[in-house]
């Protein structure tokens, strides 16, 4: 898939989601919000493979659904995912375009709001390489273009700061199956965001 079908498709994803989200939640304007963090990833259903650190940033939209505790949260961010070897001086990078699309429930409590989360998400691969002190091998051809996961979370949000504690879980494999016919994604991230 080229860049621009990738970004036609991410542009699409979201319209959609916000158009979704803005009739079913009745005229209530939304918080914009941005967010980043760090990823400590690892490839799920595979042998031999350690968790490596990385990161992930981007911006969010909150529409709140009336008179409940929960709100409706589709999300952009840059990530990157990928795995260490094990007992091997090499490592994968795999990085993504991601759009989740969660549902909130917030705890109405005095001072910081504590919250948990959950929800699909979509990504589309930007890189794939492995990568080693001599230098790294370009793995595009052999990482599948889309991957489709679920994301599960806590957090706290103290005035406009957002705290969060998030897992994502990959259900798709990561490479065509003549490459790599298990391995899927796997990060617990650490987040921080501002909303406005």
């Amino acid at each position: 898939m080229n860049s621009t079908k990738k970004i036609t498709t991410i542009i699409t994803v979201v319209l959609l989601t916000i158009g979704f989200s803005s009739k079913t939640q009745a005229q209530v304007i939304p918080e914009f919000g941005v967010k980043g963090g760090l990823n400590y990833a690892t490839f799920n259903d595979t042998d031999n493979v350690e968790y490596k650190p990385g990161f992930l940033i981007g911006g969010y939209l909150n529409f709140k659904i009336p008179a409940s505790p929960m709100s409706v949260q589709p999300e952009i961010l840059y990530a990157q995912y990928g795995a260490k070897a094990e007992d091997a001086d090499f490592e994968f990078d795999v990085n993504y375009i991601q759009v989740p699309v969660l549902l909130k429930f917030g705890f109405d409590t005095p001072g910081a709001q504590p919250n948990v989360y959950f929800g699909p998400y979509m990504s589309f691969n930007t890189k794939a390489e492995v990568e080693n002190n001599d230098g790294s091998i370009n793995l595009d051809d052999s990482a599948k273009d889309t991957e489709f996961g679920v994301v599960v979370g806590a957090g706290v949000d103290v005035s406009k700061l957002r705290l969060g504690l998030r897992y994502t879980a990959g259900l798709t494999n990561v490479a065509d199956d003549d490459f790599n016919d298990s391995a899927k994604n796997g990060a617990i991230a650490l987040t921080v965001g501002i909303g406005f």
